[in-house]
């Protein structure tokens, strides 16, 4: 969760789908999330695995628009917003901590 003033959901760019269930990943509507969002310009923002990187526990309900090229690229690379954002648009100084 994040910390007051913090929430993505603030830009009106994110959006919480389903219930709040960790569960929700192993549904069918979880899945086809996980698998298509991004060719609606979508990207699962907190995915499993990546905690250390993104600074938030799992979420597979959190989705955050970015449009359909970027959210494509992510996706294809299998990285989080952060690790794109450090890699290509970021600073380089912070590289080395991704």
């Amino acid at each position: 969760s994040a910390r007051a003033g913090h929430s993505e959901h603030q830009t009106g760019l994110a959006v919480d789908i389903n219930d709040l269930e960790q569960t929700f990943a192993d549904t069918p509507e979880g899945e086809w999330l996980r698998n298509r969002s991004w060719e609606f310009g979508y990207i699962l923002r907190y995915p499993k695995g990546k905690e250390k990187i993104t600074g938030y526990d799992y979420e597979p309900w959190h989705f955050r628009y970015l449009g359909p090229e970027l959210a494509e690229n992510i996706y294809w690379m299998g990285i989080t917003y952060d690790e794109y954002y450090v890699r290509f648009l970021g600073d380089p100084l912070l590289q080395d901590e991704i």
